[in-house]
């Protein structure tokens, strides 16, 4: 049976406001505010396709709030016909036009209240999980619990608008394990790294600038050969690359594509098996956006959209 593969997104959107004066009595709060803590959404992996929505909440220093959401394989009286593996990533970062709220930490907990990972501030990581075949649908339900510490006088400084974090959500699910590679699909085994450091404020212009870099990474046991990558990146401004990749593509608005250098090198003209290309550059913002929509290309395969994505903010220079 041909492997399918499903991807649906979730966005969970966070945007800052005072609702309170005091440093021990303001909340910030989240647009759309939920009826307490209830499954929110499913995620169902019987067909292709992508959705999106926000849910709600608040928060203050010194508290926790919890959403719930739920992982299933069937719809009614449909139900996946093979194993069904699936990865949750949770990219954590800034709303556009905002800074991250930094004492944040995002916990995900299986429904025994395990922590299975989490995040302070801003970062990804991910979450796997399995549904065996079975005559009669399965689901898996979720907790994410967002934390605020207690900091004391230091949480003052996040008591404007100018702070918010945002939570994007990407499901996908296949019909094999993530863990391993099919060497006949390269599509199983390119990772994507997108690395950012501390930004810093030009003391004529005012604009916040920062250097980003991004590594691809060949898993598989073919090679990428004249390689291309291109991604939307909402507001940070990618204004160069330094070396080792050419910038072909600044439009639409937000979307970007790199080129490998064309040196006439196979170290860098192309990704072997096993191997990886970074290239970098200086860019315009706070750095603490994740990249979005990437595709990976070669002359001797086909666009490639289903990548392991990490971003890594702020890093020292």
């Amino acid at each position: 049976m041909k492997k399918l593969l499903f991807l649906l997104t979730l966005v969970l959107i966070m945007l800052s406001s005072i609702v309170a004066g005091t440093l021990a009595m303001y909340t910030v709060s989240i647009d759309n505010l939920a009826e307490g803590s209830v499954v929110a959404k499913e995620f169902i992996f019987v067909g292709e396709g992508t959705d999106t929505f926000q849910q709600g909440l608040k928060i203050a220093p010194s508290e926790t709030t919890q959403w719930q959401f739920k992982v299933k394989n069937y719809e009614n009286n449909i139900v996946s016909e093979t194993d069904m593996y699936y990865k949750l990533t949770f990219n954590v970062q800034a709303v556009s036009g905002k800074k991250a709220i930094e004492p944040l930490k995002v916990t995900v907990k299986d429904s025994k209240g395990n922590a299975l990972n989490s995040v302070t501030g801003v970062g990804s990581f991910a979450v796997v999980g399995l549904f065996p075949l079975a005559v009669n649908g399965q689901e898996q339900n979720y907790l994410v619990e967002i934390s605020w510490p207690d900091e004391g006088a230091s949480d003052v400084k996040y008591s404007g608008g100018n702070y918010g974090t945002k939570i994007n959500v990407d499901a996908v699910a296949s019909q094999s394990p993530f863990s391993a590679v099919d060497p006949g699909d390269p599509s199983q085994g390119v990772d994507v790294r997108y690395e950012t450091t501390t930004p810093w404020q030009n003391g004529q212009s005012g604009i916040y600038q920062y250097n980003y870099k991004v590594t691809i990474t060949n898993n598989t046991s073919e090679p990428i050969n004249n390689w291309s990558i291109g991604f939307f990146l909402p507001t940070d401004k990618l204004t160069e690359v330094w070396s080792n990749a050419k910038l072909v593509s600044d439009s639409p608005p937000g979307y970007y594509k790199f080129i490998n250098p064309g040196y006439n090198n196979q170290a860098t003209d192309n990704i072997l098996p096993g191997q990886s290309v970074s290239f970098g550059g200086p860019a315009k913002g706070m750095g603490t956006e994740a990249i979005q929509t990437i595709s990976v290309g070669g002359s001797n395969i086909s666009d490639i959209t289903n990548v392991d994505l990490t971003c890594q903010f702020g890093m020292a220079p």
